[in-house]
């Protein structure tokens, strides 16, 4: 039973956090929004920040694990993990025009 304990804690403690951050350098252009997306098989696949209120593109991008989302994990095997993106859209300078998306919509 120890043994099991012990595995369990040294398991528990590899655990850690996700966290991704883009910093365009652009001038904020307003308040932080909010998405929540997932994240499947593992970061097989991931969820995609769309925001069309951002016409000059993103000032800042931050992608992490919310507090709860270790657990989601772990309880689905790895299958689910909930993901929470933040970001400032970027603000219009007179020399740039729309930004064009990244790739087409699926």
């Amino acid at each position: 039973m120890a043994r099991l304990l012990t595995c369990s804690l040294l398991l528990v403690s590899l655990t850690g956090c996700f966290r991704m951050s883009l910093r365009s350098g652009a001038p904020r252009g307003g308040a932080p929004e909010e998405q929540t997306g997932v994240s499947l098989v593992a970061g097989l696949t991931t969820s995609n920040v769309v925001a069309p209120e951002c016409q000059h593109g993103f000032s800042r991008v931050d992608v992490y694990w919310p507090w709860w989302s270790p657990v989601v994990y772990a309880a689905t095997f790895g299958i689910v993990t909930p993901l929470r993106t933040e970001y400032v859209c970027a603000e219009a300078t007179e020399a740039a025009g729309p930004v064009p998306s990244s790739h087409p919509p699926l």
